[in-house]
């Protein structure tokens, strides 16, 4: 049986601010900590492992570890106490690797560190969840499928993200990084786990949420400036990944706020 996450903190950290503290001390690790970091910086220990730190890796930290890093760097982190089938799958995952997917793992912190400060419990666990699975997907993408293609794949994700308000076609992301739309669709999905197609409609429905978070702009001119058309189409995707209307979703998140 799965067992919901404890103990749940979460926040961003920039150890610029910790004044001309070069190295932070030596701590033993109480709970599982998920690292999501958000520039360059420099090393980052645990036991004997030591790591770059690199912008949008990530690092699962497990109970029992000892930790230190070379100051400063920025990150975004989620601890949390797990036990069972949760704690079985991030205890094997490997523990420092690099994101396929950073712009949703940013948009998940966002999301748990915003509704940690709500009473909305069950959307709270549903996006911790939701990162964690994130997270250990990612986690089983081998180092050498990622360089195969590596920049294939981030040209393509760049070209998505450019146009995504767009009505973006597979041939047209192909052509793009000038291959057959079959040969690129089999080499994305081989390195992301998700076809261009689905890649698309999460960058889309991310973008979705900033303007319900951020604007008063209407369901149907959000639909039309995210790719989707037409706020039929944006319902029916929006509930079929997120379990919620467009509308319901705006008014669980009433507080705008800044990252």
């Amino acid at each position: 049986m799965l067992l919901l996450p404890e103990n749940i903190r979460c926040g961003y950290c920039d150890c610029s601010e910790f004044g001309g503290l070069k190295i932070s001390p030596p701590r033993i690790v109480y709970q599982y900590e998920i690292e999501f970091y958000l520039e360059d910086g420099l090393t980052t220990t645990a036991d004997d492992k030591t790591y770059d730190i690199k912008k949008h890796f990530i690092q699962i930290a497990t109970p029992g570890q000892v930790r230190h890093s070379v100051l400063p760097f920025q990150t975004a982190y989620l601890k949390f106490s797990a036990t069972g089938e949760l704690a079985d799958a991030l205890s094997r995952a490997p523990k420092y690797f690099c994101s396929s997917h950073p712009q949703v793992m940013l948009d998940l912190m966002k999301e748990i560190i915003l509704l940690n400060e709500s009473d909305n419990h069950i959307l709270l666990h549903s996006c911790i969840l939701s990162l964690i699975h994130t997270v250990l997907a990612d986690s089983q993408i081998p180092a050498e499928r990622q360089g195969e293609n590596y920049h294939v794949i981030s040209n393509a994700k760049r070209y998505i993200e450019a146009h995504y308000a767009e009505r973006i076609t597979l041939k047209d992301i192909a052509e793009s990084v000038y291959l057959s739309s079959i040969y690129f669709h089999n080499i994305f999905t081989s390195a992301l786990g998700m076809t261009p197609h689905q890649y698309l409609t999460n960058y889309r429905i991310e973008k979705v949420k900033e303007h319900l978070w951020n604007t008063q702009k209407s369901v149907s001119e959000i639909a039309e400036i995210t790719g989707f058309g037409c706020q039929q189409y944006l319902n029916k995707v929006f509930k079929k990944e997120t379990g919620m209307t467009p509308i319901s979703y705006r008014k669980a998140f009433q507080k705008n706020y800044l990252l």
